[in-house]
């Protein structure tokens, strides 16, 4: 184990894989990592096209998947690690992982205090361009752009669930709908959706997550109510749309719960759905009487955006 210094941090690295790279972020976040670093080998790669604006500072990455976080050196830095560790090899039950290995690095803190800020380049996805708030990319037109740092909640722009999301919302928040966006994490679709011009609620069960997501609204300068809530519970009013981006398990749980807090003809937009759990969704949506009239799919991720058919 690494020697306790003042001054210094150890760096957790996770080797994993793009489809559970988000949540092993979330679980460093969690252990009381202060900043998370995603490190995706493929990222540069597809990026040699974009404009010199929206390429990373950094050159080229090669080797594996990996998700970095930074912990202090506190008198349970130990006992976090371990906790962590088994909370890695319990999401094997609902995401691919890969290995899972773990490394440690000791750093000084001014080493990361500021250095994974070039990590976190504009990216767009379709309509939109996310970018973090110390960098100021010219959006091209039309386009709407999202300012978005990075906090301790799912969704930075980067993951295929958000940005399949992101694809489908304009087909789906018209001006003036009411949208609830369920497990809102950073607030980003709830933001985008709010910049979509509808009138949005979001929830989360994490107050780590609604603080995160509101502090984001403000960022965006948008009209948004934030609440610490559990999936629909205690929202009455007929929403126009209903966004769910988490597991496919919650999605199968969220269903008949959209089913009364819908419009006739709203709509239910699921992602984080994993391929090898899409045929439960779809039955899950089918036994409802949900009709998908969009699909997308990106890597080994899914999104539908559904109604409820003959509404």
């Amino acid at each position: 184990m690494l020697e306790k210094s003042k001054g210094l941090w150890v760096e957790i690295c996770v080797t994993t894989t793009p489809e559970a790279g988000e949540m092993v972020g979330e679980l460093l976040l969690e252990t009381g990592c202060q900043g998370v670093v995603y490190h995706d080998p493929r990222l540069y790669e597809t990026l040699q096209a974009e404009p010199a604006e929206l390429r990373p500072t950094r050159g080229t990455e090669s080797g594996p998947y990996r998700v970095a976080g930074y912990l202090a050196f506190t008198a349970d830095w130990e006992e976090k690690l371990r906790s962590l560790e088994s909370r890695i090899e319990e999401l094997r039950a609902f995401l691919p992982i890969g290995s899972g290995q773990i490394t440690l690095r000791r750093i000084k803190e001014e080493d990361w205090a500021t250095a994974w800020k070039e990590y976190y380049q504009p990216e767009r996805v379709g309509r939109f361009l996310i970018t973090p708030s110390w960098l100021s990319p010219t959006p091209a037109l039309d386009e709407i752009t999202i300012r978005l740092d990075p906090g301790m909640a799912f969704g930075t722009g980067t993951h295929p669930t958000t940005q399949l999301c992101l694809e489908l919302l304009p087909r789906a928040a018209q001006p003036g709908a009411l949208v609830y966006d369920i497990g809102t994490g950073s607030g980003i679709l709830a933001i985008a959706a709010a910049k979509l011009g509808a009138k949005v609620i979001a929830v989360d069960r994490d107050p780590v997550a609604a603080a995160v997501a509101a502090e984001n609204c403000a960022l965006n300068q948008v009209m948004v109510s934030v609440r610490t809530g559990d999936l629909l519970n205690d929202l009455e009013e007929p929403a126009d749309l209903v966004i769910a981006n988490i597991l496919a398990e919650v999605v199968i749980e969220l269903i008949p719960q959209a089913i009364p807090r819908l419009t006739s003809g709203g709509a239910l937009l699921a992602s984080g759905i994993i391929a090898s759990k899409a045929g439960q969704v779809q039955a899950a949506l089918t036994a409802a009487r949900f009709k998908i009239i969009h699909s997308l799919q990106k890597e080994d991720w899914l999104a539908y955006l559904a109604v409820r058919d003959g509404d």
